[in-house]
């Protein structure tokens, strides 16, 4: 297995093995002891990342879908322009 890690994907990283990509966040709860938790499974990069998105976006509320989708859009294009271009 490979590890991706890199800064413009924060708390976020890729596992990589023969098969697929594996969507990972390092979470710190109040106790301060870290942990991995599994966002998914993907075929390839371009899914890995926008799961990774979506599950970003959905850290925080918002007012309305529009400006949910927007901050959507921003992120995944963000991530796009830095890996799959």
């Amino acid at each position: 297995m490979n590890y991706i890690k890199d800064p413009v994907l924060g708390d976020y990283y890729l596992v990589i093995d023969d098969l697929n990509y594996s969507a990972y966040i390092t979470i710190t709860p109040d106790s301060g002891i870290k942990y991995d938790s599994c966002i998914g499974h993907f075929s390839n990069l371009g899914m890995a990342l926008k799961k990774i998105s979506e599950h970003q976006v959905r850290q925080k509320s918002y007012t309305s879908l529009k400006e949910y989708i927007i901050e959507l859009k921003n992120i995944y294009n963000d991530y796009k322009k830095h890996f799959l271009q």
